[in-house]
This record gives C-alpha cells, sequence and structure tokens, in this order.
C-alpha cells in the first residue's frame, strides 16, 4: 500500500496575526483562547487544530472545515478529512476524494486525488489513479513513485522505496538513492539518518554520509540532534551537535527533536515528559504522559488521557 504523509497536524507555525488564538479544550469540546487563557471562540468543536496561515482546522459532528482568526466559519465544516493551509492551499477530503481548497473555500483543484499532502516549498505529495507523485502550485502532476513521500524541506524530499530511504529534488529526480535504513528532513544543512546499522549525517552539499560514535541518532534541528553514546552502559540520550559533539550531557532516558527553542525529555522510563531548552535546563516541568514539539508556540501534550494544548510558558490550555 502507497503512503503519503499528509502531516496533518504541525506542518507549519501559525501565521502572524494568528499566533494569539490557541486550541482550548473545556471538557470534549474546543473552542480558542487568547494567550493569557481568556476564551476567544467558544468550545464547540470536536477537534481544533492551531491556526495555519491565519486558518485553523476544526472538526465538528465528524466533519471539518476552517475557522478565521476572529472565529468566523470561513470554510463551512463539510469535509470528511483535511489537512492545514500551507502557501495558500489546503488538502480535503469529500465523497472518497481529494482536492484542495484556497483560504475562500474556493476550489483549486478538482476531487479527483486518491491521496493529498500538504504544500511546501511550492510542491505536494499526491496519489492520482494508483499513482505515487507530486503536485506543483499549477496543479502539475509529475509521477514519483516511491511508497512514501514526505514535506519537502531545503528542497529535498524524503521518500521510501522498499522499506529503504533516499532524497528526491522537485521533479523526482533522485538526489541520494534509497538505501538509508532511516533518514529525516534536512535542517541547516544536514540530515540524521542510518545505513546499514551505522548513524551520522548526510551533508546536503555533496549529499555524503559521515557516520558518528553513537546511537539512535534522531532529527537535526536547530542546529541539535538527540543521540545516545554508544559507550553508555545505560544508554542515556543527550543532544550532539553536526560535528558529533556532545551539546547537552547525556542524563535522559528519552530524547526528542528541538522546535522552537524546546525539546521534549523523559528523564525516567516511570516518569513523566517535560522540556528543556537549548542550555539543557528545564524550562517546563515534566507533567505529561505525552507531548510533541512546540510549532507556533503551542505544544499537544496529554495527561490521564486527556489531550489539550500548552505555551511555552507552560501555561496549560485546558477546562475539566
Amino acid at each position: 500500500m502507497i503512503h503519503i504523509s499528509l502531516s496533518l497536524l504541525f506542518v507549519l507555525p501559525a501565521a502572524a496575526g494568528a499566533q494569539d488564538l490557541i486550541p482550548y479544550r473545556s471538557g470534549a469540546k474546543w473552542g480558542y483562547a487568547a494567550q493569557g487563557g481568556k476564551l476567544k471562540v467558544p468550545a464547540r468543536y470536536d477537534m481544533a487544530r492551531p491556526f495555519s496561515e491565519g486558518m485553523a482546522l476544526v472538526m465538528r459532528k465528524g466533519r471539518y472545515g476552517f475557522i478565521d482568526a476572529k472565529g468566523r466559519e470561513k470554510v463551512k465544516p463539510v469535509y470528511q478529512s483535511a489537512g492545514p493551509f500551507s502557501e495558500g492551499l489546503a488538502p480535503v477530503k469529500l465523497r472518497g476524494r481529494w482536492g484542495y481548497i484556497r483560504p475562500d473555500g474556493g476550489e483549486a483543484h478538482p476531487f479527483t486525488l486518491d491521496e493529498a499532502g500538504v504544500f511546501s516549498g511550492g510542491l505536494a505529495a499526491a496519489k492520482k489513479d494508483g499513482v505515487t507523485g507530486l503536485l506543483d502550485k499549477e496543479m502539475k502532476f509529475i509521477p514519483c513513485a516511491y511508497e512514501e513521500i514526505q514535506p519537502f524541506s531545503e528542497g529535498l524530499a524524503r521518500v521510501r522505496r522498499n522499506g529503504l530511504y533516499g532524497f528526491v529534488d522537485g521533479q523526482c529526480r533522485e538526489a541520494t538513492p534509497a538505501v538509508y535504513d532511516d533518514a529525516f528532513p534536512f535542517s541547516g544543512g544536514f540530515a540524521s539518518a542510518r545505513l546499514r546499522g551505522k548513524y551520522g549525517f548526510i551533508l546536503r552539499e555533496s549529499m555524503a554520509f559521515k557516520e558518528k560514535d553513537f546511537i539512535d541518532i534522531g532529527p537535526y534541528a536547530e542546529r541539535l540532534a538527540s543521540a545516545k553514546d554508544r559507550g553508555g552502559a545505560d544508554e542515556r540520550c543527550g543532544y550532539i551537535d553536526a560535528e558529533g559533539n556532545e551539546k547537552i550531557i547525556f542524563r535522559f532516558f528519552m530524547c526528542a527533536s528541538f522546535s522552537e527553542g524546546l525539546a521534549p525529555v523523559l528523564r525516567e522510563l516511570s516518569g513523566k515528559w517535560g522540556y528543556i531548552d537549548a542550555g539543557g535546563k528545564e524550562a517546563i516541568k515534566p507533567l505529561y504522559d505525552s507531548v510533541t514539539g512546540f510549532k507556533g508556540g503551542v505544544a499537544n501534550v496529554s495527561r490521564d488521557g486527556v489531550s489539550f494544548y500548552i505555551d511555552k510558558t507552560g501555561r496549560e490550555y485546558l477546562k475539566k
């Protein structure tokens, strides 16, 4: 089965002018609050996502639509599924088929696609008539025969074929063959990868792979990547730079990648997730059972089976 990564949540930061509105959970319903917690949009939705390009994806009675920063339903919740707005377009599903709409709700691509992803770098992964490929902003379809196509970053998209990973450019030309056991998107000229069991970084300039003497290297982001020391008896994780230098001491049980200056960490297996800053200092106390990275100033977390959002001060947008 061919899979296209739609990345419905946290694809892009919130657009300027919409950061002040944060998804707010009240019981089983969702609305939006200003930073600080004052409710601005009544909690009447069954799902609410952060703003992207001035629009927020919401769901009511199993159908998806979009609201603007004033809480007005600019796109009525009529779609079976949807992704966030990115580069002026959002993928939406209607009557079992995917297409794209503009912020005013107008159709940008007819509902003829099997699958559709969000735009990044002027391109989106899509599947049409059983063929996987890329769509440009003119809606030209470029066949690209891979099992999975991730959003573009620094001009390249991670792809998967026969369970292995590589990268392609915007014309689906191979930048590096699908030979990696795993690979993550490029950031700052580097991509974390694993090749025949060895961990290291791919250099964007040459596409050469440089092995590093660590295990389980995570995505490289904001000049840091999580890693575990190969010689560590208890396999604690910390953070390294692209040269393999230890930047944050290996003292955590689990580490996730940095975004907007913060990274989720788990100090002990039986503990809770919190966040550290780029200096390794605690920024948000470990209170959560699961977490995501920050985008647009907010992160999705859960505690005791309840999912909600927090801001970078640790304020919880939740009313039980």
